[in-house]
């Protein structure tokens, strides 16, 4: 949505999730924090009319205006919850 407003044409984008995680909390192995413990995104841009600086201050915009980013990003309230039938 941004980069056309900075004359940027996107020809392609993948993004990549890969995080590091403990499984032993998971399988009930371990005393250690059930989570992963880093998660990098990782964003294949290609596009027309853009400098590798251009891409790079585009996605540093994205990430601060991101509402997924900004949830993912910083401790939010969950609440898990049955639903009773």
């Amino acid at each position: 949505m941004h980069a056309p407003a900075r004359g940027i044409e996107i020809e392609s984008l993948s993004t990549t999730l890969v995080g590091d995680i403990d499984l032993q909390e998971l399988l009930a192995l371990g005393d250690v924090q059930a989570g992963y413990q880093g998660i990098r995104i990782e964003m294949d841009i290609e596009a027309k009319n853009a400098s590798n600086a251009d891409l790079d201050d585009l996605l540093q915009f994205a990430q601060a205006h991101s509402p997924v980013c900004n949830t993912v990003c910083r401790p939010v309230p969950v609440v898990v919850e049955r639903v009773k039938r």
